[in-house]
Parts: C-alpha cells; structure tokens; sequence
C-alpha cells in the first residue's frame, strides 16, 4: 500500500510540474494621478484602476517571469491596447536586458505585423478621378499593440514592460 501511495504521489507530482507553464504572465492597470508633495513638487502616484473615466492616462504593466529552470529563447512580449483607450506617444520605453536595450515594436493591424516607428500604411486617394496609392503615416494614437522581443530570459528572471493609454 505504502508503494502504491508512492507512486501516486511521484505520478501527481510529475503532472503538478508539468502543469506550470515555463512562462508566467501578469498584467495589471494603474491610474496614473498627478500630486503635489509638502515642498511643492509634482509627483505620480499609481493607484490600481478597475475603471477609468476619460482623459485619464492608465499605465499597463507587463510582468514576465520564467519560472523554468533554463534561459528561455525569443520571448514575446505583447501588450495590446484596449478598445476605448488610445496608445500614449513615446510611453512604451526599451527594456534593459542585462545591457542590451530591446527596443518595443508596434502595430496598427491588430497585431498583424510590427514595426519601430514611424509606421506607414498605404491608402488609395482620388485625385481628379485618378486612383492613386499612397503611404501615409500611422499616428501613434492608432497603434493596437505594443510588444517587446527578448532574445533571452534567464531561469528564475522576472521582467516587466509598460506603456500608457488615454481613455477615450
């Protein structure tokens, strides 16, 4: 009985093993407030934010931890904008990867294809009843998505990414 009950707890454990993910992901909202401390400076305070009214500026972040016990390879990390929201301009900043900085690409297409700004799409204009296609740039305000690609993330490393929206 006692081999039996070996056995079951070594399969149970194995599959405990198994069942958590290599990669752990966590991403959590913040309000971002502006305050002013005793000496008069202006300060960010974060406040977690279960909801938002318009004009107010969320700061996303993107926790990433490699719970394995090796490096892992070509990470991908992804934060899309929320619908209702509009990506803030120069926000989403290069991650510092033990010294090598993994600059954010960004998408316009719903996470189609990525690109460092500036981002161009084509579009066709009428000019005298000529269809011409032209490319025209994306305003960040219309990025969807933002990700970072890590060539490595160490056994045991958490990292965390972040950029920042307005409501709508």
């Amino acid at each position: 009985m006692n081999l039996r009950r070996a056995v079951w707890t070594a399969v149970f454990f194995a599959l405990a093993v198994a069942a958590v993910p290599p990669l752990w992901l966590e991403l959590a909202s913040f309000r971002v407030l502006q305050v002013t401390n005793a000496e008069g400076e202006r300060l960010e305070v974060f406040e977690r934010a279960a909801s938002a009214a318009p004009g107010e500026t969320l700061e996303w972040r993107l926790a990433a931890t490699n719970r394995s016990d090796r490096a892992l390879e070509d990470v991908v990390l992804v934060i899309p904008v929320p619908p209702g929201t509009r990506y803030l301009a120069g926000s989403a900043e290069p991650l510092d990867l033990g010294g090598v900085a993994v600059r954010p690409e960004f998408s316009f297409d719903g996470g189609a294809r990525y690109a460092r700004p500036p981002l161009y799409r084509k579009v066709v204009v009428v000019t005298d009843g000529v269809e011409q296609e032209r490319e025209v740039e994306v305003k960040p305000e219309a990025y969807t998505h933002v990700r970072w690609v890590l060539p490595a993330l160490d056994a045991g490393q958490t990292v965390t990414v972040r950029l920042r929206t307005v409501v709508r």
